[in-house]
């Protein structure tokens, strides 16, 4: 597991410096997604060399799951409410 850590923060830091500082999202999220796609096969890999251990394997993977969903929730829902309170601050015409 100690080698996909190093190989998702190799490809985040090299996306990182081809997509320069306003494509910088961008890259973390390639790189977020390249990462899902090495552990997923590196999960059928374990599930096909062990197949007892492959639910206990699938029930952490549903609570990281509910985690993420819990996660990106919560997000969505402060970005609606930041969108709908007005600004308090002076306008950049009141200066």
């Amino acid at each position: 597991m100690r080698s996909a850590l190093f190989v998702s923060i190799a490809i985040l830091l090299v996306l990182g410096v081809l997509f320069a500082r306003e494509r910088l999202k961008l890259a973390f999220r390639v790189g977020a997604v390249l990462y899902a796609v090495l552990l997923v096969v590196r999960f059928i890999i374990f599930g096909r060399a062990d197949s007892d251990s492959l639910l206990d394997l699938l029930t952490v993977m549903a609570i990281f799951g509910l985690i993420w969903l819990a996660a990106w929730l919560a997000t969505n829902a402060i970005l609606r409410a930041r969108a709908r309170r007005p600004p308090t601050g002076p306008t950049y015409h009141e200066k």
